[in-house]
């Protein structure tokens, strides 16, 4: 049978595209080697978040005043219930595939030429295909038997020492986690400051609150080696030696390449990612690429707006990416998130002064809205509580071409951290409620 796409890879990048298309009416054909839903779903994104949900809830209590705690984590149970919760979700996925008439064959995708597939003896045939294949830990040289995501958000127990190579929002959003569950931590990171790349405005709670739980931030350190023996020996260049019941490299993710005769179709690449342009079409005109294997940034989200595009194209409705109001988000405490750009003309509203996060015992960080001459909303950054699920506000508005008076004008329910938002842009022409700025 000839489809209209094939579709390799059913992570966020793949499923979505596949979905979408479906919804348009095209003949699909999705290849997984894996699990639908792929590492976001199974391995990363989902599972992670819940540990973090976890560590948060258990961590919360034991700080609330008057709160005295006598609790024990069975972390095979949470583990079966994490699993329980992934397979829902997968199912759900796979119900949606069936009822928009995609075909989902498990197996290992071989590129023959850019309309013929196989998988095991089969061969398939499409007009167009969809390379969705993701992306997998970095591993290095001389750091033996770590540990990736995928294996310690498995983890059976809670270790009582966990070395975390790598300062990068994995890092310190695990490192945070089990730090909260009882684990003593330790961060390592090669480069001079954590996060690299987040403004530095945005990780001045994050370290600060770091500290507060104990976790110990080691930057511009560099790891020479690990090995496994009766526990982990960390062993430094600068000579010194650490150990531990476990070790988590989080050294960054780099894209699925190979294994699937992508070498066969001779793709345009750029640093390591297949190149597309801005329908998401590779250099060959029928064959398209979606998510991390197409390119930073690596985020799921990223994955399922490439997924719409791609669809729109490849049924005949004309469709570029614009990731200007591309929100970011690190789940660490308290959460970061940010969109746009900066610009000179920036607001700081202190959580400390929001009645909500008061009630909440969290008063570290603050919201920043930028914005130009005129006022138009550019962009924006938070440290906050619930960051994650307030960013898309900011998004909204910079895509709608909103200004800090379309914010600072529109109600926001009390009480709220979304308060703050409509505080901090009423600090652009000086009007917030609960905070009087020094200008």
């Amino acid at each position: 049978m000839k489809y209209d796409a094939i579709v390799i890879g059913a992570g966020p990048g793949g499923y979505a595209t596949a979905i979408r298309l479906g919804q348009k009416g095209k003949s699909v054909l999705m290849i997984e080697k894996d699990k639908v839903g792929g590492e976001c779903l199974n391995y990363g994104c989902i599972p992670s978040k819940s540990l973090i949900e976890l560590a948060s809830s258990v961590n919360y209590l034991k700080t609330m005043p008057g709160v005295r705690l006598n609790y024990n984590i069975d972390m095979a149970a949470w583990q079966n219930w994490k699993w329980s919760m992934i397979n829902r979700l997968t199912s759900g996925i796979e119900t949606l595939c069936i009822a928009y008439k995609i075909r989902i064959v498990k197996g290992n995708a071989m590129i023959l030429d850019k309309t013929h597939v196989q998988v095991g003896v089969e061969t398939y045939q499409c007009d167009h295909l969809v390379i969705a294949t993701g992306s997998s830990p970095v591993k290095l040289d001389k750091f033996n038997d770590v540990l990736f995501n995928k294996e310690i958000l498995d983890v059976k127990a809670i270790p009582k020492e966990l070395i975390v190579i790598g300062g990068g929002y994995i890092g310190i959003e695990l490192g945070t986690a089990f730090a909260k569950l009882g684990s003593m931590v330790t961060i390592i990171e090669v480069l001079p400051n954590i996060l690299n790349g987040v403004d530095p405005e945005l990780i001045k709670p994050v370290d600060r609150r770091l500290k507060d739980l104990g976790i110990r931030v080691m930057t511009s350190a560099k790891v020479a080696g690990v090995d496994k023996r009766d526990r982990y020996y960390v062993k430094m260049e600068s000579g010194a030696n650490l150990t531990a019941d476990l070790v988590l490299l989080t050294a960054g993710r780099k894209p699925n390449i190979e294994g699937f005769g992508l070498e066969t179709l001779k793709l345009e690449m750029e640093n390591g990612f297949i190149k597309t342009d801005k329908r998401k079409m590779t250099s060959e005109s029928n064959v398209w690429a979606v998510g991390d294997v197409s390119g930073m940034p690596m985020l799921a989200h990223k994955a399922f707006y490439e997924g719409g595009i791609v669809a729109n194209n490849i049924s005949g409705i004309n469709s570029q990416v614009d990731y200007y109001a591309m929100p970011y988000v690190i789940y660490s405490d308290p959460e970061v998130a940010y969109t746009g750009k900066k610009s000179e003309n920036a607001t700081k509203f202190p959580i400390a002064a929001n009645g909500r996060a008061q009630g909440m015992n969290s008063s570290l960080g603050h919201t920043s809205i930028y914005y130009d001459k005129d006022g138009t909303v550019v962009g924006a950054g938070f440290a906050a509580p619930h960051a994650s699920e307030l960013i898309s506000e900011i998004s909204l508005a910079i895509e709608s071409g909103l200004t800090v008076e379309d914010l600072g004008s529109t109600i926001h329910p009390h009480p709220t951290i979304s308060e703050a938002i409509k505080e901090s842009a009423e600090i652009a022409y000086d009007k917030p409620l609960h905070f009087k700025p020094n200008r």
